[in-house]
């Protein structure tokens, strides 16, 4: 036996040696045992596996990037800005020294101070970096905890509704119903609905002078505060009230956002796929196949045993990625023809949610005074169908003296609006499908069958 090796009789056994061999020898006492090895293993093979379920679950629907916020986290800052700018500009336009050169340079960096880095760089500039958690990431939260309330709905409900998309799989065939993706994103919207209606009092009672006022130390109060001293004020019933509005913009707006997205993104995939694909000749199949091959190419084989393999093309790859932007820009734009006349009534009924707070605040002392006076349970709920009507009439006047029709009114700026609110990262959907594919479950391949060949979606 060599100085240094081990002898096939004897496994158990370990020689070391000081001459060193053809390969390097390993000292003794610094084997790994097996066991350790294999839990190492496994717990790094159980590390990818989690990060993969977790990536695949959030690139599983992009639809998320279309999603609207619903609460603007930058209310508080571009109250500070604006009145931090108004200055600025008065400055720059008293000043005779200036050429107009100079004035125009001075306005446009003014301009930029109004984007979104632009204003936290100027509120954390004039009240430090406490601003941040005190009135910026509050709202932050509530538009993720929100939307994620609502993705989580619309898939789980989905799932009952379709078998097929209860399966973490990359790609659904056959693709759910428009009838069952109304259905789960209207479900899905008003579970949302009861969720934010807090965040909507919240919101529909915001005014940035009582942050302003500071709390007595001299220093503005933080969003939390703010928010549980109004939620208290307010009680359970000025949470819900104005709540109709909220619950039609949401049910409906998601049903129709979430169907319109999947039948555009897959319905209509899958038909532009079967009309664009479908009745090719053999010399088309033949290029097509050796263009973009499979595991085979060429046309249909004939195995000699009877057997027929039909051909398999491939679609081009970017198809797919621009029915899915469409899908999103669609569904964002039939989510607005909805949203932006009932957002313009709910605005207008906001107004009124103060006087029915100080309504429900007397009702509520006067009861706490006078215990023996017998309790009109319903008289607040009258208060509230007043003042939709009361918020009705007034946007009726208001069409009518501006000489235009009420639905005219409703959709005043709507396109500006409509261009504004679908998302400048839809383009990025077509990286988040890329990724999507690589972290989904399943090798998610889909065959079209067709008379000599078939259209292989993968």
């Amino acid at each position: 036996m060599l100085p240094g090796r081990r002898d096939d009789n004897d496994r158990n056994s370990v020689l070391s040696s000081p001459y060193p061999g053809i390969l390097p020898v390993v000292p003794p006492g610094t084997d790994v045992p097996t066991r350790s090895n294999a839990a190492t293993a496994a717990s790094a093979a159980g590390v990818r596996a989690l990060s993969a379920q977790v990536i695949a679950f959030y690139f599983r629907a992009p639809v998320k990037a279309f999603f609207r916020t619903r609460v603007d986290y930058l209310a508080y800052a571009r109250s500070v800005h604006q009145a931090h700018n108004a200055q600025l500009m008065k400055a720059v336009t008293n000043d005779r020294t200036a050429s107009r050169l100079g004035i125009t340079l001075r306005q446009t960096w003014l301009w930029m101070r109004g984007t979104t880095p632009g204003l936290l760089a100027s509120v954390i500039r004039q009240q430090g970096w406490r601003v941040i958690p005190a009135q910026i990431l509050p709202p932050l939260i509530a538009n993720v905890s929100v939307g994620a309330v609502l993705y989580t709905s619309y898939l789980h409900i989905l799932g009952h509704l379709h078998e097929g998309s209860s399966k973490s799989a990359k790609r659904v065939y056959p693709p759910p119903h428009p009838l069952d993706t109304f259905t789960a994103g209207f479900l899905a919207g008003s579970f949302q609905s009861v969720i934010a209606a807090p965040l909507d009092a919240i919101q529909a009672r915001y005014d940035h002078r009582d942050l302003m006022a500071g709390n007595g130390n001299g220093k503005p109060r933080s969003m939390w505060s703010f928010s549980a001293e109004k939620l208290r004020e307010i009680g359970l019933r000025g949470i819900f009230a104005g709540w109709g509005l909220s619950f039609v913009k949401d049910s409906l707006g998601s049903a129709v956002f979430f169907s319109t997205f999947e039948y555009v993104k897959a319905q209509g995939y899958y038909r532009f796929i079967t009309w664009y694909y479908g009745g090719l000749n053999e010399d088309i199949i033949d290029t097509l196949t050796r263009k973009r091959p499979t595991n085979r190419t060429g046309a249909s084989v004939d195995h000699g045993d009877g057997s027929h393999q039909p051909a398999v093309i491939r679609p081009h790859y970017a198809i797919e990625p621009m029915f899915l932007l469409l899908a999103g820009i669609s569904a964002s734009f039939a989510q607005q023809v909805l949203l932006f006349p009932l957002t313009h009534i709910q605005v207008k009924h906001w107004d009124h949610l103060e006087e029915l707070d100080a309504k429900a605040v007397r009702l509520r002392n006067s009861a706490a005074a006078n215990p023996d006076k017998p309790v009109r349970r319903w008289r607040m709920l009258r208060a509230y169908y007043h003042a939709y009507q009361e918020t009705w009439a007034q946007c009726t006047a208001e069409a009518a003296s501006q000489g235009r029709g009420l639905l005219a009114q409703l959709y005043r700026g709507f396109w500006w609006n409509t261009i504004r609110q679908v998302p400048s990262t839809s383009a990025g959907l077509i990286i988040f499908e890329l990724v999507r594919r690589n972290y989904g479950l399943g090798d998610g391949e889909v065959r079209i069958m067709r008379d000599n060949y078939d259209i292989l979606l993968n």
